[in-house]
């Protein structure tokens, strides 16, 4: 039989930052069994399979966390269905909160300088940097030549406990870390290390400033933090666009003034909105967050002259960013592009959840959630488009059914 899904409260309810929660529980972790699961992706298509792992000790500048909640991200899904190619086999998963169960050294910190503690619920960046390569001093530590990044390499080697998608995990050094407070209900933390973070490189890289109008290209969960950040900073027009009619209802939420269903609209529409908006000047800013090159050029078009593109979805090999090149040019147009972040984005993301948690529906981005027993059926229901994230839950609850 299937498991069902852990249901999430809704918006409003007592999990909310807001309310008044007991504390996580701050105490050394039980010794654990001495072998920890983790479901290993063998490529496709022949998909996971549960195996057991000696359960890690800590080296010098490491941390060995429980992984509580790890959530399925759209590049998982990638992977899983053969549009994206990873290193197999492999533990998936890169979005995560844990809990630390061992330190490797005294004195070791978080990105904030606050030291770290057995005990301490935590979430930390998709990636390890050197610190010291050509791309690291070019400030791209994403792009680190030595770069480890979680949920993305082999688990044939030293270390195979390396993705969400498993009882446990080790950190490296050159690894981000960031306490969750204690208020904060991880189910509203644990994507916040890959869209939410993304999202403010996206804003920062585009330049965003207060009074812009912003057009925002599709509804998934980069899109939907866009529109909350945008309004946050005093954009004063956000429109987002999607086929999703659920979706958008979401980004509504989340503060987008405008919300087009593409599904019933026609361009021509679109255009019509964006110019009575712009007084025809058209938008100042476009984000490519829906991962499809067809909407390339139809954003370009909408841009206002001098305007901005930034291009934050299109990560497979085969997208292609077309458009004339007279346009380009002629209308003065700037172009950008991301990938991933730098820890002082998630610094940002972690400090936005906080400051929001009340006012925004966070409790709406995971939808459902599944034990780590249960990854084939939360994969299948991930992979409906009905959610925008859904979770499994990697450990036991420790008291009461907290985290």
């Amino acid at each position: 039989m299937k498991p069902a899904p852990t249901p999430i409260p809704p918006h409003g309810s007592p999990r909310r930052a807001g309310a008044k929660l007991p504390p996580f529980e701050r105490v050394v972790v039980p010794a654990h069994e001495p072998t920890a699961t983790g479901w290993v992706f063998q490529g496709a298509p022949e998909g996971f399979v549960s195996k057991s792992f000696d359960r890690p000790i800590a080296k010098a500048g490491e941390v060995v966390c429980d992984v509580v909640l790890s959530s399925i991200c759209g590049s998982d899904l990638h992977t899983v269905h053969g549009r994206r190619e990873e290193p197999a086999p492999l533990i998936l998963g890169h979005e995560i909160v844990g809990r630390i169960t061992e330190i490797g050294g005294p004195g070791l910190s978080d990105w904030q300088g606050e030291l770290l503690s057995v005990g301490d619920l935590i979430t930390w960046s998709i990636m390890a940097s050197c610190g010291n390569c050509f791309y690291c001093k070019k400030n791209l530590p994403q792009k680190c030549l030595k770069l480890h990044k979680y949920g993305h390499c082999t688990c044939e080697g030293n270390q195979p406990l390396s993705g969400g998608f498993s009882e446990c995990i080790v950190l490296h050094p050159g690894t981000a870390i960031f306490k969750v407070p204690e208020h904060l209900d991880p189910v509203f933390v644990v994507p916040a290390n890959c869209a939410l973070a993304t999202a403010f490189n996206a804003i920062e890289t585009v330049g965003l400033q207060a009074g812009e109008t912003v057009l925002i290209q599709g509804a998934g969960l980069i899109g939907i933090y866009l529109a909350a950040i945008c309004k946050d900073l005093g954009a004063s027009k956000v429109i987002v666009v999607d086929v999703n009619a659920k979706r958008l209802r979401i980004a509504e939420r989340f503060r987008a003034d405008i919300a087009v269903d593409l599904s019933e609209s026609t361009g021509e529409a679109l255009t019509d909105l964006v110019n009575a908006f712009t007084h025809c000047h058209g938008v100042d800013v476009v984000f490519e967050a829906c991962g499809s090159d067809a909407v390339i050029e139809p954003g370009a078009r909408l841009l206002r002259k001098g305007g901005r593109y930034l291009v934050a979805g299109l990560v497979t090999a085969d997208a292609r960013f077309d458009i004339p090149a007279d346009l380009l040019t002629k209308n003065c147009l700037s172009v950008m592009g991301i990938h991933n972040y730098r820890p002082e984005h998630l610094a940002r993301a972690m400090a936005f959840i906080d400051l929001h948690a009340d006012s925004l529906p966070f409790d709406e981005i995971v939808s459902a959630v599944y034990p780590l027993s249960g990854l084939r059926e939360a994969m299948k229901a991930a992979s409906t488009g009905e959610h925008l994230r859904v979770a499994l839950r990697c450990t036991p609850s420790k008291t009461n059914g907290s985290f």
